[in-house]
């Protein structure tokens, strides 16, 4: 419990150190929201419903011309019967000195009711990883960079062992092509699976200071 006269009694150089850190835990609990929100409107990526906009549109290394088309894309001929979600786990997120850019790293385990086309929705047990990097505009935190990446998308009964499904999309990618997108950590049986992305380290705004750069994922790799 900390009191007034505790307060009282810090130096300059401690209130500044202490007015930093609960900048950084606000910060981290922004961030952690902003993603939880995204993740829950995973649903209408690509039926274009009014939502609070999430991502840094307006930052100039962002494509939001290509974040729109890629929006207004159907994906599946009808909604129903689909589903998906991704709760997101074990945040590791990392603020910078300037409490204006966050680099974090989620697990996520999923399920989905998926149907391609109009086919008959597939249950599928999805696994993956959520890295990204944030950046606050106009006072309000934005996702500037991250995509889910895959470590299992398999049909439910038979297992990530025997089954992995590629990432939906249309016309429908080859797994090369699926390897070279959201599937590139995914989860093979005669491969030993690397750590990747890693999660963010305690010096990643030092040694990585541009947002943009996402060497940090890969770091001692």
């Amino acid at each position: 419990m900390i009191t007034i006269e505790d307060i009282e009694l810090l130096s300059e150089e401690e209130f500044i150190e202490a007015e930093k850190t609960v900048e950084k835990l606000i910060a981290v609990w922004e961030v952690k929201n902003l993603r939880g929100r995204a993740a829950v409107f995973h649903d209408d990526q690509h039926i274009n419903q009014p939502r609070k906009e999430l991502k840094a549109m307006d930052h100039p290394s962002f494509d939001a011309e290509a974040e729109i088309a890629f929006r207004m894309k159907p994906v599946v001929d009808s909604l129903e019967g689909n589903m998906l979600i991704h709760p997101l786990t074990t945040p590791v997120i990392e603020v910078d000195e300037t409490c204006k850019k966050a680099r974090g790293t989620w697990w996520s385990l999923g399920i989905e009711g998926l149907s391609k086309y109009r086919e008959t929705p597939m249950a599928i047990l999805s696994l993956g990883m959520v890295p990204g990097t944030h950046v606050k505009m106009k006072g309000e935190w934005r996702i500037l960079s991250g995509n889910w990446q895959r470590t299992t998308k398999n049909e439910y009964h038979a297992g990530w062992i025997n089954d992995m499904q590629v990432t939906n999309t249309r016309p429908p990618l080859t797994k090369e092509q699926d390897r070279n997108f959201l599937g590139k950590y995914a989860y093979m049986k005669d491969e030993i699976r690397k750590p990747v992305p890693r999660p963010p380290y305690k010096d990643t705004w030092e040694e990585y200071p541009e947002e943009t750069d996402p060497s940090w994922q890969y770091k001692d790799l």
